[in-house]
């Protein structure tokens, strides 16, 4: 049976766009505060998809830091333990023979990567521009971040002079630029200059610009003692002030960084900021930082700036503005965001903000990750410190790839892009580590890597690290492109990735004397223990919940591929005989679905992870019709884990409740979660802005609101599955659905008002609703086949808009 699917045309700002979303009144999506930001992440984040700023919008003394996505400590190195194999066999003894989970995690450790952590990303550089404001005197000040242009404006009132700053951060170019206005001639006057974090950083004047050279700081303590690894990371950053009018100097002042452009009297001052490093993949450090780095501004200065401007633009906006989302509530974009973020934490309904905070996420998404750029960085690009979140790492066991769940069904489907870039290169280093470590063939990876793509185990806690499933859920998002716009050609890059993952799997697993099924081993439920029959803490056994789930939706999934593209049906067959002694699905003492082969008790009732259902969510192995007993059983879960945990672990739930159709339950989470700043929170935090801090979570809240308005899954388009109360009248546009389908849906009083569908494809589909519907074509009621609980058949032709409306 044909899978059903849908497909939303954007390509430049059309006329069909515009029409297409011309029930969204024009809200605009912002951020705006009327004070400067206190510290770092109270600030505005913008970024190239690589190059990254955070624009804090200080009125004397603006310190903007910015990084490069490729910057880290260390150099290319093998970080797989030669002796894996020998290690692999004693662990496998313990657990499969003795029983002896505790000691086996123990000496799972011993497959940890060398050093046993991942390096750190790093900072490059700040950028300080000196305007000697009295801030004392300053009115009207705001400072904005508009998600509809990805442009911070900055304006205030001094001495009877109106000020304006405007930033943006332009993919075409891949440069910051700012430009700086008064309402009155010669009123500009400012110092600036750039530093680093880096103690190798130098700075001279070049041709008129502020060049800054340096390298990274290597690791020396705990862990990295064991192997440090010279810093083999090599960067520039550029500085470019262009004055129209009044007089431009340069000053040398004492230290490494001390070169100053000076502007006295100006008009307008257009500023440029670009960096690089010498990265060119994991083992490849070879390319000219300088070269890339003057490339940049080169290309850059033949455009003026409303040149630059318009380039960023027809870029952008197109892409943010593929989908919209309107939930009413207006009125409350007169308040500054700190003022709407405290009325949310005393109860206030604010709509529009929810609204706001799902455009966020795909604003991140768009800033951090493009075409030609690596995989959004889960614990972000921007950073201010010689560490970042979680040394910066890609973590791979959950939190990469709920940053990609939205970017399908909200129209932003080329950044799947980075995401394929980043795995094909996960995928060469993982084959060193599966040979070396484990004496298997194709490719692994585990909870962690940076920017070496180190693969094997990297964290002193097995619970984390032991974890050899990474790249069949990374495979998993991926394989979701292409339901989402059935395509043999990508399917035939996508494969081999997927074919490589399955060989590994096929030559890890062994058989359990116990219960006879094929198992992972060793295996963990990612990040939670579990007690033994003896009481004993323990974090590794065989076969748990997670990676059957996972192995079978990659079996699957290569099985499809291989029937699309019509070759290795030898390999299809391995697949589906492997599948068939695979542990099934299981019930445990609670009710639960059971998170490990067997039935042990967890360490933690509530913990944060909910890794044995990825079968309910993001997958649809286990769904309300298909499996009712399997259905209730995740409910089992959802209520005994709670809903204590926020961040990515609360957008996470609120997909699985959507899922099961329970509107209140996801709401509750969401309503809780705007205002949340972090499941690992830190005293740098802020707590007075929308907390993007290991912002998986905002992109997951997104693909939860989608999930509440619309599912495609099982074979079936549903509208409206789970809308809540406090959202009861809204519109969305610009929507995907599995199987090359495109959606805008209106709803009043949380029922449907009026949606369309539009397939890329001549197919049949399957549509559900929760109220009885008919549906046009032309303006003609169509011929449709009605199935139990609204289900609705109807043939679609490619390029066809049908309508769909109560009945």
């Amino acid at each position: 049976m044909k899978k059903i699917f849908v497909f939303i045309f954007f390509y430049g700002c059309s006329l069909s766009l515009i029409a297409q979303n011309a029930k969204v009144k024009n809200a605009e999506m912002s951020w705006w505060y009327n004070q400067p930001a206190k510290k770092y992440w109270e600030g505005l984040p913008i970024a190239t998809g690589r190059f990254a700023a955070m624009i804090g919008g200080s009125i004397n003394q603006e310190v903007i830091p910015f990084n490069d996505e490729t910057l880290w400590s260390g150099g290319p190195y093998n970080p797989n333990n030669p002796q894996g194999p020998q290690v692999l066999e004693d662990i496998r003894k313990k657990i499969l023979i003795e029983k002896d989970y505790a000691a086996a995690s123990k000496a799972s450790l011993k497959l940890g990567s060398i050093p046993l952590r991942v390096q750190h990303y790093q900072p490059m550089g700040i950028l300080h521009l000196g305007f000697n404001h009295d801030e004392a005197k300053v009115q009207n000040y705001q400072r904005k971040l508009s998600m509809d242009s990805a442009t911070v404006t900055i304006t205030y009132r001094l001495n009877g002079v109106n000020y304006k700053r405007e930033i943006f951060a332009s993919y075409p170019d891949q440069v910051v630029v700012m430009r700086i206005t008064a309402s009155k001639p010669k009123s500009i006057n400012l110092k600036a200059s750039l530093s680093s974090l880096q103690q190798s950083a130098v700075t001279q004047l070049l041709n008129g610009d502020i060049v800054m050279n340096g390298t990274t700081t290597e690791l020396t303590e705990e862990e990295y003692a064991k192997k440090v690894l010279p810093a083999a990371m090599k960067w520039q950053s550029r500085l470019k002030v262009n004055a129209e009018g009044g007089k431009t100097s340069y000053l040398k002042k004492a230290g490494k960084t001390g070169d100053e452009i000076q502007i006295s009297n100006a008009n307008a001052v257009v500023i440029m900021l670009a960096g690089a490093t010498n990265w060119v993949n994991y083992n490849d450090v070879s390319a000219n930082e300088k070269q890339r780095c003057n490339d940049y501004i080169s290309k850059a200065v033949k455009f003026k700036y409303a040149e630059l401007k318009n380039r960023h633009l027809r870029d952008y906006m197109p892409l943010f503005a593929s989908c919209k989302i309107d939930l009413g509530g207006h009125e409350k974009a007169k308040m500054n965001t700190t003022d709407r973020i405290l009325a949310l934490r005393k109860g206030a309904h604010d709509p529009l903000y929810i609204s706001q905070y799902f455009q966020y996420g795909r604003y991140l998404m768009l800033a951090g990750a493009r075409e030609k750029t690596l995989a959004f960085n889960n614990h972000n690009i921007w950073l201010d410190n010689m560490e970042g979140r979680w040394q910066g790492r890609w973590t791979l066991n959950i939190n990469i790839q709920e940053c990609y769940w939205p970017i399908e069904s909200t129209n932003l489907a080329s950044l799947n892009e980075s995401l394929l870039t980043f795995t094909e290169i996960l995928a060469e280093a993982g084959a060193r580590t599966a040979k070396e470590l484990y004496g298997c063939k194709g490719w692994v990876a585990h909870h962690g890597t940076d920017i070496w793509f180190n693969t094997a185990p990297t964290d002193p806690n097995p619970k984390a690290s032991v974890w050899p499933l990474a790249g069949p859920w990374i495979l998993q998002q991926l394989f979701d492109h292409y339901s989402y716009e059935p395509d043999a050609v990508y399917l035939k890059r996508l494969y081999p990735l997927m074919k490589g993952s399955a060989e590994f799997i096929l030559d890890f697993l062994v058989k359990d004397p116990e219960t006879g099924y094929l198992v992972t081993c060793p295996s963990t439920s990612p990040e939670n223990n579990f007690f033994t029959t003896k009481g004993e803490e323990a974090s590794v056994s065989a076969g748990s919940s997670m990676d059957n789930q996972l192995i079978r939706n990659l079996f699957r999934n290569c099985i499809t591929a291989i029937k699309v593209l019509g070759e290795d049906a030898a390999f299809a067959k391995k697949l589906e005989d492997t599948m068939k002694q695979l542990p099934p699905h299981q019930i445990g003492q609670f009710g639960q679905l059971q998170e490990w082969l067997h039935d042990y008790k967890e360490m933690q009732v509530g913990h944060r992870h909910i890794s044995h259902l990825f079968a309910s969510y993001p997958d649809d192995d286990i769904t309300l019709r298909k499996t009712p007993e399997l259905a209730k059983a995740v409910k089992v879960v959802l209520d005994r884990r709670g809903n204590i945990n926020k961040g990515w672990s609360g957008a996470w739930k609120i997909n699985q409740q959507a899922r099961f159709e329970q509107p209140e339950e996801a709401y509750q989470i969401l309503k809780s979660m705007l205002t949340d700043i972090s499941i690992h929170p830190r005293p740098e935090d802020s707590d007075i802005t929308p907390s993007f801090e290991g912002n998986q979570g905002i992109q997951g809240i997104t693909a939860g609101v989608v999930e509440m308005l619309m599912q495609s899954h099982s074979n079936e388009l549903y509208l409206l599955p789970a809308v809540p109360k406090d959202l009861k009248d809204g519109h969305i546009s610009g929507l995907r659905a599995r199987g090359g389908y495109g959606v805008n849906i209106s709803w009043a009083n949380r029922e449907l008002k009026e949606a369309t569908i539009t397939s890329k494809f001549a197919q049949t589909c399957n549509l559900r609703s929760k109220t009885p519907v008919k549906i046009l074509l032309n303006k003609q009621v169509i011929k449709l086949t009605k199935a139990a609980d609204n289900l609705y058949t109807f043939n679609v032709e490619a390029g066809k808009t049908y309508t769909v409306l109560p009945n």
